[in-house]
């Protein structure tokens, strides 16, 4: 669930605004949908801020089958802000575990003792204030406020930007082809009042389950006000966003190869000893070498007399 920044210049026209009949076919359809057979996760009827910040961290650049576990471990390990802004950074890292940018353990660490040092032990549901926290963006801070504070916040994900650019703009492929101001414009419009805690999410799983990459146009509860269905039903295919860069002997890979072995060390290693653990030659083994250092430089990892550990020694 990547989130969505957005911008747009003031001489840009504004869409004109959604008719009315059509705004409120297109809320009774999407949310009679998500009440039936949306997703429950816990985060989203809590109403606990803390639950909420974890959640949106734990969901960003990562797709939402692999969130629940995270969720669920780290709030195992720090059930409150007080638990998680007394952690460690090797503490905070093996809970992460292998869950893909262990920088976020981090940043809800560090969010966590902001929130003790400046806002009384609570977090904030002013937006300027979470978007002073660390590893707090727009989607982060509208979380926040709608499943932490019940406030009508509008939450825009990647899924939102798809389902919203071809629904409301005929576009096949709106990570692209969207103005941004307009998926804003269009978000804000269709937000029920007091009822964004079911909205977004109904948003957010509609467009990852029914209007995803590929659409399911055919059990597609929307399809008759979709703008954008005849260009898929004359056979135009939306045209894949470029993925990631390749895994395997990425910088990516070797500093999950690092922080794994570190994770599971049950003291001090050697550095010698983690470049063999890791698999590195003696080709790799400077570039390996450099990305421990960046991981220390980082508060990740330490290293010193030839001897290296996760976190901060």
């Amino acid at each position: 669930m990547a989130s969505t920044s957005v911008t747009g210049s003031p001489s840009t026209p504004l869409p004109a605004p959604l008719p009315v009949e059509g705004v409120r076919l297109l809320r009774t359809r999407l949310l009679e949908w998500y009440d039936a057979t949306g997703q429950d996760f816990p985060w989203r009827t809590a109403r606990n801020p803390y639950f909420a910040l974890v959640a949106a961290v734990c969901a960003q650049q990562t797709q939402m089958s692999r969130v629940l576990p995270t969720f669920e471990r780290w709030i195992a390990a720090f059930p409150t802000l007080e638990a998680a802004a007394a952690a460690s950074n090797a503490e905070a890292l093996r809970t992460w575990a292998r869950a893909g940018y262990p920088r976020r353990a981090l940043a809800i660490r560090d969010a966590a003792r902001l929130c003790l040092e400046q806002h009384g032990g609570t977090l904030p549901a002013d937006t300027t204030a979470l978007l002073a926290l660390p590893g707090v963006g727009p989607f982060t801070a509208a979380i926040v406020r709608c499943f932490g504070f019940g406030l009508d916040a509008v939450a825009i994900d990647t899924n939102v930007v798809r389902l919203l650019g071809r629904l409301l703009g005929g576009d096949l492929q709106p990570a692209r082809e969207s103005s941004p101001r307009d998926i804003e414009r269009w978000a804000h419009e269709l937000l029920p009042p007091g009822e964004a805690a079911r909205w977004n999410p109904a948003l957010m799983d509609y467009g990852g389950l029914v209007c995803a990459a590929r659409p399911r146009c055919d059990v597609c509860v929307v399809v008759d006000a979709c703008v954008a269905r005849p260009r898929f039903a004359a056979g135009e295919q939306a045209v894949p966003v470029r993925a990631q860069g390749a895994f395997a002997n990425s910088d990516r890979e070797w500093r999950g190869r690092l922080l794994h072995e570190l994770r599971t060390a049950a003291r001090p290693i050697r550095v010698g000893a983690l470049l063999e653990a890791v698999g590195a030659s003696t080709a790799d083994t400077p570039r390996v070498r450099a990305l421990l250092k960046a991981l220390c430089v980082e508060g990740m990892a330490w290293s010193r007399g030839g001897w290296c550990g996760l976190g901060e020694r």
